[in-house]
């Protein structure tokens, strides 16, 4: 039990994204865990002489605990994590395949505008009285996944005309995240992990850890995307302690 030892640990680490009130809601195994570093914090006190040949010595001194950090860091992650790293929430995503209700739509020369859902299968496009029906590729232009039409400088649409569009959109299935919608995020973790260097098993549980998301996460870019979280430890009611580690050999 006292023996030094060395550490390079590997580990799958279960999450818990509480309820709003701390409930657990059980754990999944939410991706590639890349760092998971607990960091106590104290505080030192210091009571400092101010006698004659003794000023600025240490009479007394004590070191008073701060609450518990953690840095945990995913290079893969679920829906739910990639939603807690922007404060977001997330919503399914459902559109169902078929035509959709005529809509007015005011065009911009040479520029696209939104029509509204996403994945379009085809359009119909006429002027305002519905009479005169305009040609995709020589009047207007439609970019699909996007559901956007741009009226061509070449075509008949007139400059700032509002067009009736009638959309035929495609079956979609998905998840909508909405940024800096829920701020307050509570997790639970579990790691089952071991140590490289001498093959012991360890777990760690951290019972109530309240996330910070401390990292930038670029869309656009040539390495993986890294989110890095940032938190406080709490003990919840009926624990002594706001974190435990246990070897198993």
């Amino acid at each position: 039990m006292g023996a030094p030892f060395s550490f390079i640990g590997e580990a799958d680490a279960y999450v818990d994204i509480l309820s709003d009130t701390g409930v657990r809601t059980g754990l999944e195994l939410k991706g590639n865990c890349s760092e998971f570093t607990p960091k106590p914090d104290a505080e030192r006190k210091e009571q400092t002489s101010n006698g004659r040949g003794k000023t600025g010595q240490v009479i007394a001194s004590v070191t008073l605990p701060k609450p518990m950090t953690c840095t945990v860091k995913f290079n893969q992650l679920d829906q739910a994590l990639f939603a807690a790293a922007f404060f977001g929430t997330n919503s399914i995503l459902t559109q169902a395949a078929g035509a959709a209700a005529e809509r007015d739509v005011t065009t911009i020369e040479d520029k696209w505008v939104e029509i509204g859902g996403v994945m379009l299968a085809s359009a119909v496009v006429t002027d305002p009285t519905g009479l005169t029906t305009y040609v995709l590729g020589t009047d207007y232009e439609l970019n699909t996944r996007l559901s956007m039409i741009k009226a061509l400088a070449t075509g008949s649409i007139p400059s700032g005309e509002i067009c009736k569009v009638t959309p035929t959109y495609a079956a979609v299935n998905g998840v909508e995240m909405k940024a800096m919608t829920k701020s307050n995020v509570r997790i639970r973790v579990k790691l089952d992990g071991q140590n490289f260097a001498d093959g012991r098993d360890f777990i760690t549980d951290v019972y109530m850890m309240r996330l910070n998301p401390t990292s930038n996460f670029s869309f656009i870019g040539t390495e993986f995307a890294e989110v890095t979280f940032d938190g406080v430890l709490e003990t919840p009611t009926g624990f002594d302690e706001p974190m435990k580690h246990t070897w198993l050999s």
